[in-house]
């Protein structure tokens, strides 16, 4: 499988713990984190990385699958990291976080998933559909309110930053391979969870209640062997929508995984 073209764009936070490697989902970037990475560099040194395709990382995503993005992504840890880190991942940053943990267990000291990509039922084909084909702030807006519980959550300011980066050269096409491969990456994602289940790796799985639409698959959970914490009132973006008490739940895991 061929090297992406370029490094990957990242924030670091905090200079003491071991490395915290905070991986986004589908169509946002390391931005999304804001409300988490400073608690988190209390506990540990955080790094928050732009995904290929994603804010300032470059666009070449290869065949957009999970595979090939958590390639970059072990590029970066290899190149980044001296010990093992905890991955941290939101939807599709969840999926990565799996794969990577799977193949590289040596990269790997825990994992803290947000509503992972594809350890629900399914993917929501129409709305990656819907988001790559977003063309004015008023359908951003409306777009992005079917990710939350509350939708006064979304604002315009908000729904026109999302349409200012997928306006950004390279972003579209990047984003529609990648949503293209996603709707078939559910076996592969499922194999690796099951692998990685019988891993000595503390896991942990957090999700909205709200989030019918990507619903968690028990028997995929199962076989993930993770702890479950399910939100009320909260949608696909519990680490935004719940911050404080993700974030309680995101140190006090990695108190007890270091």
């Amino acid at each position: 499988m061929p090297a992406l073209d370029g490094e990957l764009n990242f924030l670091a936070v905090g200079e003491s713990g071991p490395p915290a490697l905070l991986l986004h989902g589908f169509g946002s970037d390391r931005s999304s984190w804001r409300l988490n990475q400073g608690e988190l560099g209390k506990v540990a040194r955080t790094i928050a990385v732009d995904l290929p395709g994603h804010g300032l990382s470059p666009t070449d995503v290869g065949d957009g699958s999970v595979a090939t993005l958590s390639r970059a992504v072990e590029a970066f840890a290899d190149h980044h990291f001296r010990e093992p880190a905890h991955l941290l991942g939101h939807s599709l940053g969840g999926a990565i976080a799996v794969d990577l943990a799977n193949r590289r267990p040596d990269l790997a000291r825990s994992l803290f998933l947000v509503a992972p990509a594809w350890i629900g039922r399914r993917i929501d084909e129409a709305f990656l559909a819907r988001y790559v084909a977003m063309e004015s702030v008023e359908e951003a807006e409306a777009v992005l309110r079917g990710l939350v519980a509350r939708p006064r959550l979304i604002g315009r300011q908000m729904a026109a930053a999302v349409l200012a980066e997928l306006q950004r050269p390279g972003v579209r096409p990047a984003l529609k391979t990648i949503a293209a491969s996603l709707v078939r990456a559910g076996p592969a994602v499922a194999a690796a969870a099951a692998a990685v289940g019988g891993m000595a790796l503390p896991k942990m799985v957090v999700w909205g209640a709200a989030d019918l639409t990507r619903a968690p698959d028990e028997a995929t959970l199962a076989a993930l062997k993770a702890e479950v914490t399910v939100l009320a009132d909260t949608g696909h973006l519990p680490h935004m929508e719940n911050s404080a008490e993700v974030n309680r739940l995101m140190r006090a895991f990695l108190a007890t995984a270091a």
